[in-house]
């Protein structure tokens, strides 16, 4: 049985769209892989073990 995918609407400015694109065929991976892993990496960024130690609430 499949992992059930949380699904989310983004809205993006002019060319953002064309411009994930041609960085998932860099990348050689699909839009949505390439903007999950990007999501990903922000997320990790943010996370309260990388915020100098300190809980972010």
């Amino acid at each position: 049985m499949k992992a059930r995918r949380e699904q989310y609407i983004v809205r993006m400015p002019d060319g953002m769209r064309e411009r994930i694109k041609e960085i998932a065929a860099e990348n050689r991976r699909s839009m949505n892989a390439e903007i999950v892993v990007m999501l990903e990496k922000q997320v990790q960024q943010r996370s309260p073990e990388t915020q100098n130690g300190s809980v972010m609430a």
